[in-house]
């Protein structure tokens, strides 16, 4: 059987309150719809319980592209703030999983150095004008749109109330958006030196060790990249 054929869609994520955690500003609408995937159909994946089971295959429903990568684009926003909030992380030595381990430690145990020293860790805090994410890709607009009403919030550190999302909004488009804006310019991290970069001005964009699909975290999803940071 013969696959549904692809087709642009935009999606919009209306943030409650407009505070978007990201070191590096951007959010990539494959790793939300990665994430949501993993979260609808494979949750043990995402769980750690175990992946005996599980074959492998990832389903979104956007168009795949050479590489296992697919045609979404990066988050489009105004920024009209930032600042940096530190988030303190002590080892709380009484709670009972702790109590057990420490009965073998021997010397003093420090939260100034090595194992169980504290952390205070700067996070950039974003404001998003209208709290309006707009993302393109080439997809099947309901099956995205099922997929992001899974999905809480973007960016990091969501559980502190960070980059949630009350309205995910998926809708037809006229062009495919997905690499390239005529406004906005590159739209997702790009491989150097590949086809994709013909015709493209590409002049002020930093080339960098850099994700190609999610997990972008991931050590061996990294290439040299053209980087949509400007």
């Amino acid at each position: 059987m013969a696959k549904k054929p692809t087709s642009p869609i935009k999606v919009t994520a209306h943030l409650a309150d407009g505070r978007l955690n990201s070191a590096d500003g951007i959010v990539m609408l494959d790793s939300i719809l990665y994430h949501a995937w993993f979260w609808k159909h494979r949750p043990e994946v995402l769980q750690g319980m175990g992946t005996e089971e599980y074959d492998g295959y990832i389903g979104l429903p956007l168009r795949q592209l050479p590489g296992n990568r697919w045609a979404a684009s990066r988050g489009i926003y105004e920024e009209i703030g930032q600042t940096v909030e530190h988030i303190n992380k002590r080892p709380n030595f009484f709670n009972a999983d702790k109590l057990d381990r420490l009965d073998m430690e021997k010397g003093i145990i420090s939260d100034s150095v090595g194992l169980y020293r504290a952390y205070r860790i700067p996070n950039v805090i974003r404001t998003v004008k209208d709290g309006l994410i707009t993302f393109w890709a080439m997809g099947h607009r309901d099956e995205v749109q099922e997929l992001l009403d899974c999905i809480p919030a973007v960016g990091k550190k969501y559980a502190a109330g960070y980059g949630l999302v009350y309205r995910w909004a998926v809708e037809d488009c006229e062009e495919d958006y997905s690499l390239w804006h005529p406004e906005h310019g590159l739209m997702r991290p790009m491989e150097a030196d590949s086809d994709e970069e013909k015709g493209l001005d590409l002049t002020g964009y930093p080339v960098m060790q850099y994700g190609v699909k999610p997990p972008y975290w991931k050590a061996k999803n990294l290439r040299l990249c053209y980087v949509p940071i400007c």
